[in-house]
């Protein structure tokens, strides 16, 4: 599937983005970061602002929504007709993971600043909510009501678990990849009990 064509907005901030990452690898996603590399981009302070209308303090943020975008095309791309529900969710949160371990020190920090704006939309619980939701999506998930919930709350917690892990081994994906598959063993067994108990009905 061809990957959809950007918008101008988009394109100008994929490549401060891309100037943004190595410089906030040492410095942190900062003001002077952000207009580093929108030099560096060879953009004006009007095609940045296009990109990122609320400024500076919008960059981590931005880069989140890039890298999710990125993570709705590689789901499409995947052979999922011929994979199974447990393959499907875990391939999701193994792309988004390695996404981010293409950038390791400037995508923790992109964490930090998330876990320091709690009641931004960008928090780090409503980026990670996110990220459950276009994996259930993108591999077909139609649920609804309580389940739909049930669903993307329990892979937020998967994820924020193998998150935590990743951080420490962000170069050996043996090791946080294998605590995934863990984690996804363990909720699918829950999930086999649940369905094996049978609720008493009363009179």
């Amino acid at each position: 599937m061809p990957t959809p064509e950007l918008a101008p907005s988009a394109v100008i901030a994929e490549k401060i983005i891309a100037s943004a990452l190595p410089l906030a690898a040492i410095e942190g996603w900062t003001v002077s970061v952000y207009e580093k590399a929108v030099n560096a981009a060879g953009m004006t302070e009007a095609e940045a602002a296009l990109a990122f209308p609320g400024g500076p303090q919008t960059i981590v943020p931005v880069f989140f929504d890039i890298r999710l975008k990125a993570l709705q095309t590689q789901i499409s791309q995947l052979p999922l007709d011929e994979m199974r529900i447990r393959e499907r969710v875990t391939s999701g949160v193994e792309l988004w993971i390695d996404g981010l371990s293409d950038y390791p020190a400037a995508a923790r920090k992109a964490l930090d600043w998330c876990a320091v704006h709690p009641l931004s939309n960008h928090s780090l619980p409503s980026i990670v909510w996110s990220v459950a939701d276009a994996i259930w999506k993108g591999i077909g998930d139609e649920s609804s009501g309580f389940t739909f919930v049930s669903k993307r709350t329990t892979l937020s917690a998967v994820m924020t678990s193998t998150l935590a892990v990743w951080r420490k081994h962000a170069d050996e994906k043996s090791e946080w990849k294998a605590f995934l598959d863990r984690r996804i063993e363990d909720v699918m067994a829950f999930e086999k009990f649940k369905a094996s108990v049978k609720v008493p009905r009363f009179a």
